[in-house]
């Protein structure tokens, strides 16, 4: 019995889902002298979701989530710090084209709560992010939006962008500190969901 049928056909027999989630994300840190989605980490979880209508449904996943940045190849000072993050995405869902045989279309819209569970950073003379770390906020939130492509009724793949809206360090709101930026993060995710 399928779960997430409800963007496979045509008519939406079973209105609760869940889904298993795993997958990358690419990331950086605006503010940490560095440019690009350098920082490749791990995304896994669970997600239940409602079905509103045959093209509407509404969901919410609990992650785990490495975001964080990395410096570029050229940069002379090389950096990599990873954010470990809970994650507590809300999502609403609106499939745009499907076919009988489970196949679909769905645009993503939501938002994204996360809680900072610690940190790791390798970094040479104390670059990239290093001074800010201390003083990091536990507590992130994000817009984030995309498109899944529902390869059957059990299983599809999604590609996710959240843009930070909180700043994750902010020089004026702890003064004293030697970190002169202001630090905001941007991901990208690109999810494998198996749904039931």
């Amino acid at each position: 019995m399928a779960v997430l049928v409800a963007f496979g056909g045509t008519a939406y027999a079973q209105r609760f889902g869940a889904g298993v989630i795993a997958g990358l994300t690419a990331s950086q840190i605006d503010g940490d002298a560095s440019a690009g989605y350098h920082k490749l980490g791990l995304q896994g979880g669970l997600r239940g979701q409602v079905q509103l209508s045959n093209n509407q449904a509404v969901s919410v996943e609990l992650l785990y989530t490495q975001r964080g940045c990395r410096s570029e190849a050229q940069d002379p000072v090389f950096f990599k710090t990873t954010l470990h993050y809970a994650e507590i995405p809300f999502q609403w869902h609106w499939r745009i084209w499907s076919n009988d045989g489970g196949r679909a279309v769905v645009l993503n819209a939501g938002l994204s709560y996360g809680r900072l569970l610690g940190h790791t950073n390798e970094a040479e003379l104390g670059g990239g992010i290093t001074a800010a770390l201390p003083d990091v906020r536990r507590n992130s939130f994000c817009l984030l939006a995309g498109a899944s492509l529902h390869a059957s009724e059990h299983l599809a793949l999604t590609f996710r962008y959240q843009h930070g809206i909180n700043r994750l360090y902010d020089p004026l709101a702890k003064p004293g500190t030697n970190f002169a930026n202001s630090l905001l993060e941007r991901f990208l995710a690109f999810q494998l969901m198996y749904l039931w």
